[in-house]
């Protein structure tokens, strides 16, 4: 779990630079408005809706009273209205730093800052250090928290959030709003589950059809395939009773060679002995 001292190494190095310029900036073009009452000035122009002239006090009164965790509250606020959200996010860590009463606002502002920039993550990390260190401002941070998990649409992680802030802030003005987001979130993850389970058993019916076909098809090749060995055996054997028959015709011819032959020469004699008697 991040811890926020990690967040205070860096700060000095953030906003140093941009202390002097803005204080000189103000001694050499608005010299009227440097006065014991800086602040209340600045807080006056900040309340009157004139964040531009609000800077300018409470820049100056940063250098009066840098320990006045109030000027720095107001000043980053006055960032903000004047769009300069980075300046702002600076002076709220620089805020967290006196480790005032408002410590968990300061950390709170900025890490709204960071949503408001769609730096998710950063703001992440401080919603997370202030719901670890307990600060009060656990159950707003709790919702910003859910509010990210809402845009990055993890739905479970975003109603485990939202019931939790419920829970730390019971009697919240949005209440019913929740609630009602909770049950059609609830609903949707339902009906997602419900989707995923039919498309899980489409695909292993799909998956059973497809081996049902390649083990048919299978069969159909070894059925062909035996009935091709089959027809070559045939036909070898009847070539081989074929081959078989000639040659046994072939020896049959030899016999009657033979008795011709022999016939031949009885038939010789016998013409010979008719010779001798006439």
């Amino acid at each position: 779990m991040l811890k926020y001292n990690e967040f205070k190494a860096n700060r000095d190095i953030i906003s140093s630079n941009m202390k002097f310029f803005y204080i000189m900036a103000i001694i050499l073009f608005f010299p009227p408005f440097i006065s014991a009452g800086t602040f209340d000035k600045g807080k006056e122009a900040f309340l009157n809706n004139n964040p531009a002239e609000a800077v300018l006090y409470l820049e100056q009164a940063l250098s009066e009273e840098p320990g006045n965790e109030n000027v720095y509250m107001y000043l980053g606020l006055s960032y903000i209205q004047n769009g300069l959200i980075e300046k702002a996010i600076t002076v709220f860590l620089n805020g967290a730093d006196q480790a005032g009463i408002q410590e968990g606002r300061f950390y709170l502002n900025a890490g709204n800052a960071y949503y408001s920039k769609e730096k998710l993550d950063e703001a992440l990390k401080l919603y997370n250090l202030i719901i670890s260190e307990g600060f009060r401002e656990k159950g707003q941070a709790l919702l910003n928290k859910a509010n990210i998990y809402m845009t990055k649409k993890n739905f479970p992680e975003a109603v485990s959030l939202y019931k939790e802030y419920l829970l730390e802030e019971p009697l919240s003005d949005q209440k019913e709003k929740i609630l009602r987001l909770i049950t059609l979130i609830e609903a949707k993850i339902e009906a997602e589950a419900l989707e995923a389970e039919r498309l899980a058993a489409e695909a292993e019916r799909l998956r059973l059809s497809e081996e049902q076909r390649k083990a048919s098809e299978a069969a159909e090749a070894e059925r062909l395939r035996l009935a091709e060995e089959k027809r070559k055996a045939e036909e070898a054997a009847r070539q081989q009773a074929l081959m078989d028959e000639i040659l046994n015709s072939l020896s049959t011819i030899g016999e009657d060679t033979q008795n011709i032959a022999a016939d031949s020469e009885t038939i010789k004699q016998t013409d010979e002995a008719s010779d001798i008697d006439d």
